[in-house]
């Protein structure tokens, strides 16, 4: 069976995506997608219509959706996003059913625990939190952490993603220095014969 074909979500945008419990590198194939396409902005299907923010990820679809479409997807399995501090979060408890959030820094905005989508700009202030002593640093952008080692979903993503691809690469590179070197030889290196002398009279 061929790849299945989502409809138009929200957004008004048509996709063409394997099942969503298809998994790239370890990472399921509708993450990538929710961390490329998401935007807190209107839909467009919805445009005169209130509460029509595309805050709502529906993972069998693979798409966003308003609460305005909310009737498209009943009974699909979906997330919701947040915004905190002009950025967009994911309750923890909600995205820990799907992939694993170890080591992704946390944040409690109205006595929820909430993961950053995607990465933070240096000019992007959040509130202040329990601080430690120890100085933490996202692993892949440097941001300054608490206690953790990536700032948001995107940056664990993207380091699980390049884990995988330097594997493949050194599998690779070890396949290729396996095999036996061709040696082709040079003229240069050649050696000369031995010097023919004119006959002695």
């Amino acid at each position: 069976m061929g790849d299945v074909i989502a409809g138009t979500g929200g957004s008004g945008i048509k996709r063409l995506y394997p099942p969503s419990q298809k998994t790239c590198g370890g990472v399921p194939q509708w993450v990538k997608v929710m961390i490329d396409i998401m935007q807190y902005q209107d839909c467009k299907i919805h445009s005169n219509a209130k509460d029509n923010k595309l805050d709502r990820f529906c993972i069998d679809c693979v798409g966003s959706f308003c609460n305005q479409c909310s009737s498209d997807h009943q009974g699909h399995e979906h997330i919701k996003i947040r915004r905190y501090v002009y950025n967009d979060v994911i309750k923890r408890p909600d995205f820990q059913k799907h992939f694993d959030c170890s080591g992704i820094q946390g944040y409690v905005t109205n006595k929820n625990k909430v993961l950053f989508l995607k990465r933070r700009k240096d000019t992007q202030q959040v509130k202040e939190q329990p601080q430690n002593t120890k100085d933490h640093r996202c692993n892949i952008c440097n941001q300054t952490l608490i206690d953790a080692y990536y700032c948001s979903i995107q940056c664990k993503v993207f380091a699980i993603t390049e884990l995988t691809e330097g594997a493949k690469v050194n599998a690779n590179g070890l396949h290729n220095a396996n095999k036996e070197p061709t040696l082709t030889p040079s003229r240069n290196n050649r050696r000369k014969g031995f010097p023919c002398r004119a006959p002695m009279f």
